[in-house]
């Protein structure tokens, strides 16, 4: 039984290590295509966002940004923070969560208002192109707060993807004076990157259920004082009898549904990185949906700028569980195996008395 035991024990650190030390295995493949098709649903319903709200201002001619973002709240609000609220009551709203909370909903509705109001005065194409900003931002500040330590492959992916986004800068005609949209976006862009490293931190410690319970009151409290000083006229003067311009909100409320139920799901098991880079794809999905909607002239530069996006991303999620991996140290696997043993001599005993 000894010899059993101590060959079970043998075969766990053997298979441990194998598993540590290869960098492709089924799990990991599995791992990597779940990271980019989760992505690539989030960079679809980031698109979605920037196509009603180029719908809004150019077909429609309504500009109400905080009235969009309050409509949004106001669903999530009606699921997960009624659902938050029954559960828990409001001892977490009164936490030190429900301060960072508060910091996150601030943030993220600044960054969401001034981009917004940003396709006021710049292309749909070059909100989406400028928004990688928020990745260095990312970068830095996980590198202060969480320590990660980016290899070569990281930032050859990182590049790569903010070189098929520069790609679509190079085709896209700027046929307004779009500096203030632009530097709109910028800010805009910065905040979020703020936002999302926060946010990881966040969603990691109490979980997405209770993240959204907390953030969504706190943003249909911000949103509110802001459409009642800065949108009521524009709400007076909205086309409330065409049914385009329900259906436009309607589709812009979706999308962001979509964006902060998966946002926070994607940075849990992956990083704020890994999410902010899949939206890059965003700008070619823009780009087609410019071509489909808008007639904006299509190039064939936007497909091999999504290859190169997608390569990036694919590339950065695999050194990620790489590292991943590898931080599985001898120590960890000696132990791993010793609490088998324990476990199974423990069994053998209980056997035995039984």
């Amino acid at each position: 039984a000894v010899v059993s035991t101590q060959s079970t024990g043998l075969a766990n650190i053997i298979t441990a290590s194998v598993m540590a030390i290869l960098p492709a295995s089924i799990d990991s493949f599995k791992y990597i295509i779940k990271g980019f098709l989760l992505g690539q649903i989030l960079a679809l319903f980031q698109s979605g966002t920037g196509v009603t709200s180029e719908l809004l201002t150019e077909r429609i001619k309504v500009n109400i940004p905080a009235c969009q973002s309050l409509l949004v709240y106001i669903l999530v609000t009606s699921t997960f923070g009624v659902y938050h609220l029954w559960k828990h009551g409001f001892a977490h709203l009164k936490s030190k969560y429900g301060l960072w909370c508060i910091f996150l909903a601030a943030t993220d509705f600044a960054a969401t208002y001034i981009t917004v109001k940003a396709y006021q005065y710049t292309s749909m194409v070059s909100v989406q192109m400028l928004d990688c900003i928020s990745i260095p931002t990312i970068m830095i500040l996980s590198y202060l707060i969480f320590r990660v330590r980016y290899k070569f492959l990281h930032y050859f992916a990182v590049i790569a993807c903010i070189c098929g986004v520069g790609m679509l800068l190079f085709v896209d005609s700027h046929e307004k004076n779009s500096w203030k949209g632009d530097l709109m976006v910028a800010c805009g862009a910065t905040l979020y990157g703020i936002n999302n490293v926060c946010l990881e931190w966040l969603a990691k410690d109490i979980g997405v259920f209770c993240y959204l319970g907390m953030y969504c009151w706190f943003g249909v409290l911000l949103s509110g004082i802001q459409v009642i000083i800065l949108e009521r006229d524009a709400l007076e003067s909205a086309p409330w009898s065409n049914p385009d311009f329900y259906l436009v909100l309607i589709g812009f409320a979706i999308c962001l549904v979509g964006i902060l139920s998966l946002m926070p799901l994607i940075m849990i098991e992956y990083s704020a990185t890994v999410a902010n880079l899949n939206l890059l794809v965003a700008d070619v999905y823009s780009a087609i949906f410019g071509y489909t909607i808008f007639h904006v002239k299509f190039n064939p530069l936007y497909i091999i700028s999504m290859v190169i996006i997608l390569s990036g991303i694919l590339i950065y999620i695999y050194q990620s569980h790489i590292d991943e991996r590898r931080r599985i140290t001898p120590e960890d696997i000696e132990q791993s195996s010793s609490l088998v043993v324990e476990n199974q001599a423990a069994e053998g005993v209980a056997k035995a008395v039984d």
